[in-house]
């Protein structure tokens, strides 16, 4: 049995990765351990090292214990049990550099399969890849990789299956068929077209990208192929898990009993606010300024999402958790150290260079859901340069019925401007799928997107009629 212990600073972060490792952990061959936070009521955000050592001491049995860390002071408090506990106990204990999320859920998977630790660790180490594939950032395969999709004797037997997942073989999934092959003695490959993948790599399934109505093959070779494809073949037929029968439903063809038609007066919203670049300081100091601004907008995103939680819910405030979660990734905090310290840039230039550069990277990519994910780079990006800058946001104040014209807009900037006031929102770009529009109709608020920039020559004051059932904002 392989322990896992996640060192966090937030005992939230840890306790929602707990839950979501539970959806692919087999107990008998895993067991995971939270040791996260602070026992202060007031500041509960940090770790201890006696909480590491007592998570430590109660995997004592495992044959391996990881141990996983978020952010620096993490691997600190780590360091400090491995040195607190019995010699012969710290022998068993691995520092995992993996990312926490990804690495979580790669070790959860392997350990559970009965991987041996030397799998586990390469599978969290590689857990990146996916995304990394997915963004189209650089994934680096070395030689060896390749050498390990070796030719296939003619010994070797095959099954195919087209996947009726709604969702493909998305992580849940990819893990569950991961776990099962891992325990055969056989040389197990996956193929989506030209692609091809360890079949016991949870990692390797995802960088498949197998989709909805995909082919996949199976090719195995060894003593146990045999029993492996005959496993696959049962697990295929259960849909590797996911009950698709829930997202599978017939379709039944009705008649709408209301589709809101609102009218109001135009209110232009500017979607760019005129930001004035502070002065440069010592690179030092330009550090300390774009950390206090990311920590200062970490605190404000979360302090939002537990107001949000009572008022719309869980679903709408853990779209600003997950927003603060994202100024915590230390890609982001490196691209911005970088540009400062090398670049000789201002946190200002930084943090708009970072973000720019994310904005870019998701409008490019072609699945609509995360293409719309720009926007809520964006919203984080210009919450920060108000913020450098000294300047106030702006507020709304209105008096009578409006519908609010503006290019787009970020999810904080809805919350922010929600007035009773607010007939709609039209915007010339946006997304349908954007958490904005996520939020506007979880308000209750009609909004239309994607309307093209015209609407900008729309006269302030303009009686506007806004009609969901045909998508139109028409001048009155």
């Amino acid at each position: 049995m392989i322990g896992l212990i996640i060192v966090s600073h937030s005992k939230m972060l840890a306790d929602g990765l707990l839950q979501l490792a539970e959806q692919m952990q087999n107990k008998q061959n895993c067991q995971i351990i939270a040791a996260a936070g602070v026992d202060d009521e007031a500041h509960p955000i940090g770790t201890d090292a006696v909480k590491v050592m007592e998570a430590i001491e109660a995997l004592s049995d495992a044959s391996d214990i990881i141990l996983l860390m978020d952010l620096g002071s993490a691997l600190l408090s780590a360091e400090t049990a491995l040195d607190l506990i019995d010699p012969t106990l710290a022998e068993k204990v691995y520092l995992c550099s993996a990312p926490l999320v990804e690495g979580t859920i790669a070790i959860t998977a392997a350990a559970s399969g009965g991987a041996s630790i030397d799998t586990v660790l390469a599978e969290a180490r590689e857990a990146l890849q996916a995304k990394q594939q997915q963004l189209n950032d650089n994934v680096i395969v070395t030689p060896k990789k390749e050498i390990e999709h070796s030719a296939f004797s003619e010994a070797a037997i095959k099954t195919h299956w087209i996947v009726r997942n709604p969702a493909g073989l998305h992580i849940r999934p990819a893990a569950k068929l991961a776990s099962q092959l891992s325990r055969f003695n056989a040389k197990l490959e996956l193929h989506n077209g030209e692609k091809q993948a360890d079949a016991k790599s949870m990692n390797k399934i995802a960088l498949l990208q197998v989709k909805k109505d995909d082919k996949i093959t199976l090719i195995a070779e060894g003593s146990d192929s045999q029993a492996a494809i005959a496993a696959f073949e049962q697990l295929a037929q259960q849909n590797f898990g996911d009950n698709v029968s829930l997202t599978s439903h017939a379709s039944f063809t009705g008649k709408a009993a209301y589709i809101p038609t609102v009218t109001g007066l135009a209110y232009h919203w500017p979607s760019d606010i005129e930001l004035i670049e502070p002065s440069h300081h010592s690179s030092q100091n330009e550090m300390t300024i774009a950390t206090q601004a990311l920590e200062q907008l970490k605190s404000q995103l979360n302090t939002l999402a537990n107001s949000l939680a009572e008022q719309y819910g869980q679903s709408i405030a853990d779209i600003f958790r997950g927003h603060s979660l994202l100024l915590d990734d230390d890609d982001i905090i490196d691209s911005v150290k970088q540009k400062i310290e090398k670049e000789d840039r201002t946190a200002y230039a930084a943090i708009l260079a970072v973000f720019n550069e994310m904005s870019e990277q998701y409008q490019q990519l072609d699945d609509a859901y995360l293409q719309a994910r720009f926007i809520d780079i964006d919203d984080l990006k210009k919450q920060l340069l108000l913020s450098l800058s000294s300047v106030t946001a702006q507020t709304l104040t209105l008096v009578e019925p409006t519908i609010i014209l503006s290019d787009n807009l970020g999810p904080s900037e809805l919350v922010r401007i929600q007035n009773s006031m607010i007939a709609g929102i039209a915007l010339a770009k946006g997304s349908p799928c954007s958490h904005t529009s996520i939020i506007a109709a979880k308000m209750g608020i009609p909004m239309l997107v994607d309307l093209g920039e015209k609407i900008r020559e729309i006269p302030a004051q303009t009686k506007l009629i806004l009609s969901i059932e045909d998508a139109s904002l028409t001048v009155n």
